[in-house]
């Protein structure tokens, strides 16, 4: 019987180290490249998944294929001659990759050949690559934006009021084009890029690393954290609730979830549109992540010295969530509303560290109480509260937390 109940003891804390070691983050080390091509396979730092397969590029110019779902990688070169490999992008049948260098190349393949774009593209250090309708958008180092019309066939230059050249990211929301500069900020196009206009309302540090979009919300990443903008550029608010690490160098959007990589600190999820921050990091063991795509329900990480990083989605969401519901909140604090400036609606959130009578007031510019939101006894944790404006004019208004001897207040702007 002894024997029986240790057993069972086993057969249980197996399956729980089992269960375990599945629920974290698992690496593989992309191969060795062949000979002439660099001996170790580089910094990962593009991905890209089309459903059947997954791409990785690294600095230094080596360019890998997945068949599996990141289990395992096959160097794929035919064609390549490249230093770095900025940046992977798929559409319809054609497979881009934007190299420090060599221009683009593109293949038809899936990667087993590949071919030039050509001299037309005057500009051969290539950093980022956007597809809006039918076109092909290129933003390089020191050349600025260009554009394709033939599927990167041939490409002429579209930088009428970009007085930036150095472009490190773009990002497409409906018609309208962005363009993150190295220095300079944000630029939007409505015209396919024919003009540019500067939009940094808000944003302090303007070397951009990346920037996404989400519906109505477009994000972007720099030195300071998180930026988005609700009102398609006009003005950005910084999103770092939680946030530990601002050295942000990925970032990926699947709505109301953001998931971002950082130099030094690992991963980082909000799951309420950048309003709070979560590390997720459970199994990682290093912290400079520089790319990150979704394959189906599988979340990649691209880090140093040929590092791929993988977990499933649901427990990347499930641990966020269980830290939340488990973290003992250790004091009070009233968060910056989002989305701000806004119209008519924005989320109010704030933590708790005890239980208690809460109230939230809304104020106008001159201290006139203009609505009580909250007005009853609370748990401790996060709360967030939706404010509607729709009644009240453009301005600035402030909103009013107090529980026992807490008190705070910030400012917030409604733009109609």
């Amino acid at each position: 019987m002894k024997k029986i109940f240790l057993l069972l003891i086993f057969l249980c804390a197996l399956t729980f180290l089992s269960e375990n070691s599945f629920a974290q983050w698992t690496k593989t080390i992309l191969p060795d490249p062949p000979g002439g091509h660099g001996a170790l396979p580089g910094r990962v730092v593009s991905l890209e998944a089309d459903g059947s397969n997954v791409y990785a590029g690294t600095l230094g110019g080596n360019l890998y294929l997945s068949q599996d779902n990141g289990k395992s990688w096959t160097y794929i070169d035919s064609g390549l001659t490249t230093s770095d490999i900025n940046v992977i992008i798929k559409n319809s049948n054609n497979l881009y990759v934007g190299t420090y260098g060599s221009g683009i190349f593109i293949s038809s393949d899936n990667g087993k050949t590949w071919k030039n774009s050509g001299s037309t593209l005057t500009n051969a250090n290539v950093y980022t690559l956007a597809i809006l309708d039918s076109n092909l958008f290129a933003g390089t180092w020191g050349g600025g934006i260009f554009i394709s019309s033939d599927n990167g066939l041939t490409w002429k230059p579209v930088n009428n009021g970009l007085n930036n050249l150095y472009v490190r990211s773009l990002g497409i929301k409906g018609n309208r084009l962005y363009a993150g500069t190295w220095g300079d900020g944000v630029y939007l196009s409505d015209d396919y890029g024919a003009s540019w206009t500067q939009s940094n309302t808000g944003i302090n540090k303007l070397f951009i690393y990346t920037i996404v979009t989400d519906g109505p919300n477009v994000y972007l990443g720099n030195d300071e954290g998180v930026y988005s903008t609700s009102n398609n550029g006009f003005s950005w608010s910084l999103m770092n609730n939680g946030l530990t690490n601002t050295y942000i160098r990925a970032l990926v959007v699947l709505h109301p979830n953001l998931i971002v990589g950082t130099s030094g600190d690992g991963i980082f999820v909000s799951l309420n549109s950048g309003s709070l921050w979560t590390s997720s990091d459970t199994g990682l063991t290093d912290g400079y992540i520089y790319s990150l795509a979704v394959n189906g329900s599988t979340l990649f990480a691209g880090s140093l010295n040929g590092e791929i990083w993988t977990r499933n989605l649901s427990e990347v969401i499930t641990e966020v969530k269980d830290h939340l519901q488990n973290n003992v909140v250790n004091n009070f604090e009233l968060h910056q509303n989002y989305p701000n400036p806004f119209n008519p609606t924005t989320n109010i959130s704030y933590q708790l560290q005890k239980s208690g009578f809460v109230t939230l007031k809304i104020y106008n510019a001159i201290g006139k109480e203009i609505e009580t939101l909250v007005n009853e006894s609370q748990s401790s944790g996060l709360h967030i509260v939706k404010f509607n404006g729709e009644n009240l004019s453009s301005g600035i208004y402030l909103y009013q937390l107090r529980s026992g001897n807490f008190t705070s207040i910030k400012k917030m702007i409604l733009l109609k």
